[in-house]
């Protein structure tokens, strides 16, 4: 986890994990979550691909809420892209919710370790 603070004031945090499930390549994929203050938005406080590169990752995922305008509009800011749509995977506050997938390339696509 990487946290963004200034003068002690923190910001938002960021981690990534290694999805290992299904028997996924764990050298080349990981899972991201960003968190931001509200009142911080839109800073560029996203220190997670640089780190995630140096420790040989090739590309980040982005499991979105499908409602959720606001994320994918920031994923796609940050070189994300559309790759899947899951249609009611989730169930909560009484309603069913779908799924975008998004992904980023790290390096470039078709890059050998």
């Amino acid at each position: 986890m990487v946290a963004a603070d200034h003068g002690g004031d923190v910001l938002g945090f960021a981690s990534f994990g290694i999805d290992a499930a299904h028997g996924l390549h764990t050298t080349t994929r990981s899972k991201h979550s960003v968190h931001v203050r509200n009142d911080v938005r839109r800073r560029g406080i996203t220190p997670l691909f640089p780190l995630a590169l140096g420790l040989g990752k090739h590309v980040m995922i982005g499991g979105i809420d499908a409602a959720n305008d606001a994320s994918i509009r920031f994923h796609e800011r940050l070189g994300f892209q559309r790759v899947g749509h899951f249609r009611e995977v989730g169930h909560k506050f009484g309603r069913w919710l779908d799924l975008v997938f998004m992904q980023r390339f790290l390096d470039a696509p078709g890059t050998t370790r």
